[in-house]
């Protein structure tokens, strides 16, 4: 089970932009191949197909994670800038995946 930890403003925020956060894998380098460092690229919509995400409630909030994020010991979700300038942002999601045989 995947530990989420967010503060009250946090979750407060989050309810206010519809109370869905998802987390899709992004590739800097090489989006069509899938390889190599990976970052994170949030969204406040719910994704079209379950399939390739796991869904972990927390606090009244639904946190939709690819598959293909890796979580290191938990994942920690925060906002910060002021007024009209707030971000979501994360931190805790493992950048490289070890290479596997295919």
């Amino acid at each position: 089970m995947t530990r989420i930890n967010m503060d009250k403003k946090t979750v407060s925020w989050i309810k206010k932009n519809g109370g869905i956060v998802t987390l899709h894998p992004f590739y800097p380098f090489n989006q069509k191949k899938q390889r190599g460092p990976v970052d994170v690229m949030l969204t406040f919509d719910k994704p079209e197909s379950d399939n390739n995400f796991n869904i972990v409630p927390h606090e009244g909030i639904e946190v939709y994670i690819h598959n293909h994020l890796r979580i290191k010991n938990q994942l920690r979700l925060r906002i910060s800038g002021i007024g009209p300038f707030q971000h979501l942002s994360c931190s805790g999601i493992k950048h490289f995946r070890k290479n596997t045989a295919v």
